[in-house]
């Protein structure tokens, strides 16, 4: 998989909530709809499906490209790709690579699974669901950046002609970025709908097995005998415009927060993506740990917002604490989870400790 050039900031979102109950049909609720793309929350008329957000095509009357966001437990994000087309005859299961890059020839190829002879989705490995995400999270950024949102191109591995998805005005993006999050806000609430439709009667307690004698039980708790879960954090490096970069970072629902460290650079820059608005001040804070306060501003490299002058002892402070808190100015405030950053912050060191030694030199 070739993922994009420039990993940006996953910037959706959405209110209106949408009642459902276990017997009612599918039905899709319209949040934007115009030319090129509509937003549409799918309910499922089945527990085997889950609802998802669609950001969808609405040039053609026979074919759409859609990319659906959905909710597992825990808050889980997981984003999919699918491409539809009326006249298609696909053989059932089969794969191909489709590929969806932007005008400036950033872009990511997909492997595809037709899963009806019409409809082909993205078939993504459960090891690779992070990854998924943020090449899809990427798409929309490059699709509904500020600035100047960038056309959709489809290519195909077979004699498919190249799909073309014209651009949006900046006031268009607004609004269906606006309609993203209302969507985003709806489907978390529908999720925990169905989660609690589907477990019945089932008795759940937020308390462990306590002994007959009401005391705590002397056996290891349920979650020391668990396996890890998987880490939500995620370390890279990139050929960015000024070199190597190493990258640490994580989501929170629709937030990515991490951190990126250059060679010949000797301060951390911490980022937030899809929580601020201009040039703010924000306090990182590692369970009861001193905080940090810096200033940061809006990345017209990125999209995302930095914050620089951050020392390294916040990663020392990360990998032994619990949550990561990043408060604004203004009261805007994201928490993460640290477990498993523990990793993400020791590749990290040793990436960023590698690039300064060899910018020393």
């Amino acid at each position: 998989m070739r993922l994009f050039d420039h990993l940006k900031p996953f910037v959706i979102s959405l209110s209106a909530f949408l009642a459902v109950t276990g017997g009612a049909a599918a039905s899709d609720t319209s949040y934007y709809n115009g030319k090129p793309w509509e937003i549409v929350l799918h309910a499922p008329d089945t527990r085997d499906d889950r609802p998802y957000c669609a950001f969808r095509t609405t040039l053609w009357d026979t074919r759409a490209i859609s990319i659906e966001t959905t909710i597992g437990a825990g808050d889980a994000v997981a984003m999919a790709l699918r491409i539809r087309k009326d006249a298609w005859n696909l053989p059932l299961n089969q794969t191909t690579t489709v590929a969806a890059e932007s005008v400036a020839g950033m872009g990511a190829e997909v492997s595809m699974k037709a899963i009806t002879a019409q409809e082909l989705y993205s078939d993504v490995p459960a090891a690779s669901v992070l990854e998924y995400n943020f090449m899809f999270a990427t798409t929309l950024q490059l699709l509904l950046a500020k600035r100047q949102p960038q056309p959709l191109f489809i290519k195909f591995s077979g004699n498919e002609p190249l799909w073309t998805v014209p651009a949006l005005d900046r006031f268009q993006a607004f609004d269906i970025n606006e309609a993203f999050k209302r969507c985003d806000l709806d489907l978390r609430g529908l999720q925990s709908k169905t989660e609690q439709d589907g477990s019945g009667q089932q008795a759940t307690s937020p308390f462990g097995a306590a002994s007959p004698a009401g005391q705590p039980s002397a056996q290891p708790s349920l979650s020391s005998q668990l396996p890890a879960a998987p880490s939500d954090w995620e370390f890279y490096t990139r050929d960015e415009d000024w070199g190597s970069t190493c990258f640490a970072q994580t989501h929170r629902g629709i937030v990515m927060v991490g951190f990126m460290g250059s060679p010949g650079k000797e301060d951390l820059v911490g980022f937030v993506s899809s929580l601020f608005s201009g040039d703010t001040r924000a306090t990182w804070h590692v369970d009861d740990k001193p905080a940090y306060v810096s200033d940061g501003g809006e990345s017209d490299y990125f999209g995302w917002h930095e914050f620089g002058q951050l020392p390294m002892e916040l990663l020392d402070q990360m990998s032994a604490g619990k949550e990561l808190a990043v408060t604004g100015a203004k009261g805007e405030r994201v928490v993460v989870d640290l477990g498993g950053a523990p990793e993400a912050a020791s590749k990290f060191k040793a990436c960023f400790n590698k690039f300064g030694a060899a910018s020393a030199r």
